[in-house]
């Protein structure tokens, strides 16, 4: 059963709760568990504790790693920067991005 099926057989039963001492207890009972359940559905939709602090840490900023595979003048010639994060690859002369297309990962072209 979901959340959303409790929820609505909650409200069925709140509904048809008698209006007695019995019936009183009754309603707040499915009153307090519907709002459990909804609490619930709001923490599912924001994700899990890991999952924030993934994001969280998507959010400081790493610097990529390059990658070169030959030399000019001398110099090593850098052709593709990886994302420190997912490892993508990306083009050095094209793929300009303040963030990972892939994963996210904000990036520090500084550092």
């Amino acid at each position: 059963m979901t959340e959303k099926e409790a929820i609505s057989y909650l409200e069925i039963e709140k509904i048809s709760a008698e209006e007695t001492s019995v019936g009183k207890i009754k309603i707040q009972m499915c009153e307090e568990a519907i709002k459990a359940l909804r609490e619930v559905q709001e923490y599912r939709e924001i994700g899990t504790a890991e999952e924030c602090r993934e994001a969280v840490e998507k959010q400081k900023p790493k610097s990529p790693d390059y990658e070169g595979d030959g030399y000019a003048d001398g110099e090593m010639v850098y052709d593709t920067w990886i994302c420190p994060n997912c490892r993508g690859r990306y083009e050095v002369d094209y793929d300009d991005y303040d963030y990972c297309q892939k994963c996210g990962q904000k990036l520090d072209w500084e550092g």
